[in-house]
């Protein structure tokens, strides 16, 4: 997947922005893990665009694993929702719950993200 490095106030996060590239399988939350060991960075934005439709849906279980993987490695991770028509209720729900967390969050703009993701 293509990847860019943000570098703000001397602090580094890893953007996933290309609208080509979807993330809808296991092997694509794999590729987001391996480019944060690849590029030694911990901090990841990825915009919500490039998310299939099929991990908001949690009885695929993708974004179980995804989330499983990104605590195991300690990875801190926002994602950028500007259309809530792709979430189903349960989805809204766990991204509430996991907004009161220290490893994901889930906000409708970039400042926003950024800021919590810089901290």
């Amino acid at each position: 997947m293509k990847y860019n490095v943000v570098n703000t106030n001397n602090k580094r996060y890893i953007m996933f922005n290309e609208l080509e590239s979807k993330i809808h399988s296991e092997a694509d939350m794999l590729d987001i893990i391996s480019a944060c060991f690849e590029s030694g960075i911990n901090s990841v934005m990825i915009d919500g665009r490039i998310v299939a439709d099929e991990l908001y849906d949690l009885k695929t279980k993708l974004f179980g694993t995804f989330l499983q993987k990104i605590i195991n490695y300690k990875i801190k991770v926002v994602f950028i929702i500007n259309e809530e028509r792709t979430m189903n209720d349960r989805f809204k729900e766990l991204a509430l719950e996991l907004n009161k967390g220290h490893d994901i969050r889930f906000y409708n703009n970039t400042e926003d993200a950024q800021e919590w993701l810089l901290r």
